[in-house]
């Protein structure tokens, strides 16, 4: 049988701030801006909320598109 080597520890820390990144984003569109900017009645308005949650998808698929694109290319040589 062989022995297993661990896992590097470096980028699962990253992946998993990565992804506390990405709740914290996606928390922050659904609860919107009333409560981090201290005006009561002061809302994001729908629009900005689609226009939020087009651009953090846009930023995570860029993300996966360039991390695609550097795995693809260390296993081409």
């Amino acid at each position: 049988m062989a022995s297993r080597s661990k896992p590097p520890i470096g980028p699962l820390v990253a992946v998993g701030i990565l992804t506390l990144v990405l709740c914290l984003g996606v928390i922050y569109i659904y609860v919107g801006w009333e409560p981090f900017t201290g005006k009561p009645g002061f809302a994001m308005t729908r629009a900005g909320v689609v226009g939020m949650a087009l651009g953090l998808l846009a930023a995570v698929l860029l993300g996966i598109g360039l991390t695609i694109l550097i795995i693809h290319g260390r296993h081409k040589r």
